[in-house]
């Protein structure tokens, strides 16, 4: 069982992902499904309301996608869930790093590593009280 456990690793982190990008796409399309006939433009939404939207959305979602590249795969490993922990956020900050950096998004980058070692804070935390109670 254990092995098959570790072997969902790799697959957990991809879904945490993917989770993150659809579950932004949703939460956009939702939004976009209240704007106003005029002011859709060749089906993009051109309202006023929607432009803060967006910023917030591309801002929180891939700070979720960080949380989840890290927690999942720490929820689903055996053992080790510290190690695991830094593993995939090195993993996940690298290649946050590279969209980031080749997009030029320095706030989102900044803002989804902040989420992704928060995440392993809060595991190493979390598995120090474990250990303190056990």
């Amino acid at each position: 069982m254990n092995i098959i456990r570790w072997l969902c690793l790799i697959p957990a982190s991809y879904l945490g992902y993917y989770i993150a990008l659809i579950g932004g796409m949703a939460v956009h399309t939702f939004a976009e499904s209240f704007c106003p006939p005029e002011a859709v433009i060749s089906g993009m939404c051109t309202a006023n309301y929607i432009r803060p939207i967006e910023t917030f959305l591309f801002l929180v979602f891939p700070g979720i996608a960080a949380i989840l590249v890290v927690l999942l795969p720490t929820l689903a490993a055996p053992s080790k869930k510290v190690a695991v922990a830094v593993i995939f956020f090195v993993l996940g900050a690298t290649a946050a790093i590279y969209m980031g950096t080749s997009l030029r998004e320095w706030k989102i980058l900044a803002f989804a590593l902040v989420c992704g070692a928060a995440t392993v804070w809060f595991i190493y935390v979390n598995q120090n009280k474990k250990a303190r109670n056990s």
